[in-house]
């Protein structure tokens, strides 16, 4: 028998289904921290007010933000430790107002209290101290993952600038790196601040007002700071009757050296300049990660058994009575067990020491314990760790 053979054909016909990307954005703020206003010629105050206090990992949740003409409202890392993150469910609106979370400039040579690191904006690092009149005062580099060089004590003093180091995502979110030292005796400066600004409606900058994240200028031949990080989310982002056409957002790196940082709008609709930046990105919005473990903090927070306050910037804090070493507690939080630093004490009329620590306990809470022995004379101090996250 002839085997018989059949032919079957199908036809298909394939249909691909494309996820649709969002229309809208929601910033996911509840709203819980009300609306933040400040009105006009209010001068400059810092934020955040004592009705707001600080937050963890600094988000706050409001309904609107305005800032009137005539207003600075400053944000310092001092006060602010770590980027800050503002969520609103209205319009921010800027109207002749300034957001100003810029590192301040170098300080000068001369009078040794002046060897002390500057205010940075938040989620930014000081500037460098800068070389003393007395042998082994050295300039320092500057602070940050991407801290200028301290300048040599001869031959080359300039300090070199600040980088930013931050992704074009600007997640996660982080500031300028401050400028190096000079080796003739100035400051570097500070790096600017961090801040994410997100609405579930608009932002508005208007009628000259501005969002400035500069780093500060180094003093004479020291670095300047690298600029930081102004991130804006909404479905509408929109600049009008600013100085010179420009948006009015800046992370410029401060003069001479320091690098910029970076801006970014996200927005469906932006309309306006671009800004003064090292980058400008503009894109429709991107998903927001907020941080969740807490900000990580290094203290000295024990001299010879006495509790310093909570602003360590105060002088003196703590008077001691004897030539012999004291105990000094250097205590962290959020930052991992087995990271190892230094203690720096800066004499009026002695040379700088340097002395190494190990933090030991867990991540939540870590300390070390060194022996210090204090010159006679006026002195600040500082601990300084680093560590690469996991």
């Amino acid at each position: 028998m002839r085997p018989s053979i059949f032919l079957l054909s199908f036809a298909f016909l394939a249909t691909s289904v494309q996820a649709q990307p969002p229309t809208t954005f929601s910033s996911g703020s509840t709203g819980a921290d009300g609306p933040l206003t400040y009105a006009q010629n209010l001068g400059t105050l810092s934020f955040p007010p004592a009705t707001l206090g600080q937050r963890v990992n600094n988000i706050y949740n409001f309904t609107t933000i305005t800032i009137g003409a005539g207003t600075t409202v400053r944000l310092s890392g001092w006060v602010l430790n770590g980027p800050v993150y503002w969520l609103a469910t209205g319009d921010v609106v800027l109207d002749g107002g300034v957001l100003d979370l810029s590192g301040t400039n170098g300080r000068p040579a001369g009078s040794p209290t002046q060897r002390s690191p500057n205010e940075p904006g938040p989620g930014g690092f000081s500037g460098g101290v800068g070389q003393g009149s007395v042998t082994g005062q050295n300039a320092a580099p500057g602070s940050g993952p991407g801290g200028g060089s301290g300048g040599a004590p001869t031959g080359n003093p300039a300090g070199g600038g600040g980088t930013f180091t931050g992704n074009n995502y600007l997640q996660p979110l982080i500031g300028g790196s401050g400028g190096g030292g000079a080796g003739n005796g100035g400051g570097g400066g500070a790096g600017g601040g961090a801040i994410l600004i997100a609405s579930s409606t608009q932002i508005t900058v208007t009628n000259n007002a501005g969002i400035l994240a500069n780093g500060g200028s180094g003093y004479s031949v020291s670095g300047g700071g690298s600029g930081g990080a102004v991130r804006l989310v909404a479905n509408t982002v929109s600049f009008t009757n600013n100085i010179s056409g420009e948006s009015g957002v800046n992370a410029a790196g401060g003069s001479p050296n320091g690098g910029g940082g970076i801006i970014r709008l996200e927005a469906f609709t932006e309309t306006g300049g671009t800004g003064s930046a090292q980058t400008v990105i503009v894109s429709t919005p991107v998903s927001i990660s907020l941080p969740t473990g807490g900000t990580s903090t290094i203290n000295v927070t024990k001299v010879n058994n006495i509790a310093i306050n909570a602003n360590p910037f105060s002088f003196p804090d703590v008077t001691i009575n004897t030539g012999s070493p004291v105990p000094v507690i250097i205590s962290g939080v959020n930052i991992p067990p087995g990271t190892t630093g230094n203690l720096y004490i800066y004499g009026e009329t002695t040379a700088d020491q340097v002395i190494p620590f190990t933090l030991t306990g867990t991540l939540q809470s870590t300390a070390a314990t060194v022996s210090v022995s204090y010159p006679s004379v006026g002195s600040r101090g500082f601990a300084k760790v680093t560590w690469t996250g996991q």
